[in-house]
């Protein structure tokens, strides 16, 4: 189905670092759903995606309960599988969707969600204290950037019938189309979180404005409004501070490593700051993927070896 908790195994949702190739998504993606999920530990952030697997695994069960009744109470038994002996086996795979019930075939992770938190009671006794609608999704999000990172590092051996790790970096065009099918999911899964997220906190200011028997005006909306966006922004600021620590992080270790290729081979000094530049540009490219390393343009190298130059002439 693509949403798997056991993903979230090997990948502390929220503490590891995620690098930027081969998609640069997954970062955003990460820290998305981090935020979302804040005050949540890794441990129960893996019980959220646990428990909303469970209940979405019951809400198949439901289904398929119905749809055989349903197909018996219609007389569609042309519907079920049956042995040597004529005796009813199951329903055939086709069955579901003529019966319109929902499957782990035909429902993505995210749909099979919404219907559980519409048909089912997951909210009223969660094993986790105060757990809110939109942490299941983020919980859910970062289960398959789980799954995506397992890819990365690992393939399916059919002779071995299990994991084994890669020994190369160099992806299938399958493979490319499944890791990007992961992230897209999780995407999908972290935008509706923050959607869900939005509309709770409508619900609260509204409930909190009716509760102090405040006449509900479109003044007051507005003033509610431009609260919640305020501390919203805040908290927003204070949370890109954190990810733009990590982006410097990265930058700096590209630039490290491109002004030290740029000091060891003396051909490069010899040379002038733009044509240094684009070798060095070449480099980096080449070297990426396996030191992960983040790629800049070759203005910003140009800029980099220009201070790099001054720095040592003026030392």
């Amino acid at each position: 189905m693509g949403f798997y908790p056991t993903s979230l195994d090997h990948f502390d949702s929220m503490k590891d670092e995620i690098s930027w190739a081969p998609f640069s998504e997954a970062q955003g993606i990460v820290w998305r759903a981090r935020y979302l999920l804040r005050g949540r530990t890794s441990k129960e952030v893996r019980w959220l995606a646990s428990e909303l697997d469970s209940w979405i695994d019951a809400f198949f069960d439901s289904e398929k309960d119905f749809a055989v009744q349903k197909a018996k109470e219609e007389n569609r038994y042309d519907l079920f599988e049956t042995d040597e002996d004529g005796n009813i086996i199951r329903l055939s795979s086709d069955a579901y969707d003529e019966l319109d019930a929902k499957t782990s075939d035909n429902t993505t992770p995210i749909e099979a969600a919404k219907e559980v938190f519409e048909s089912m009671d997951i909210l009223h006794d969660p094993d986790i204290p105060d757990a809110k609608e939109y942490e299941y999704y983020a919980a859910m999000a970062l289960a398959m950037v789980g799954s995506y990172l397992e890819n990365l590092k690992s393939t399916f051996d059919i002779k071995q019938m299990k994991r084994v790790p890669r020994l190369t970096k160099d992806y299938q065009p399958h493979e490319v189309s499944m890791l990007a099918r992961d992230l897209i999911s999780a995407m999908e899964a972290v935008t509706y979180a923050e959607s869900v997220r939005k509309i709770s906190q409508m619900k609260e200011i509204t409930e909190a404005t009716i509760n102090r028997s405040e006449t509900l005006t479109k003044e007051g909306v507005a003033k509610g409004l431009e609260e919640l966006k305020k501390a919203e922004s805040e908290k927003r600021k204070a949370w890109g501070k954190i990810g733009k620590e990590k982006s410097l992080k990265s930058r700096n270790q590209s630039r490290d490593a491109v002004l030290a290729q740029h000091d060891q081979m003396d051909g490069l000094q010899k040379k002038s700051i733009a044509a240094a530049a684009a070798d060095l540009w070449q480099w980096l490219n080449q070297e990426a993927r396996r030191q992960e390393l983040e790629i800049f343009s070759v203005g910003t190298i140009t800029g980099w070896v220009s201070e790099h130059r001054k720095g040592k002439s003026s030392g």
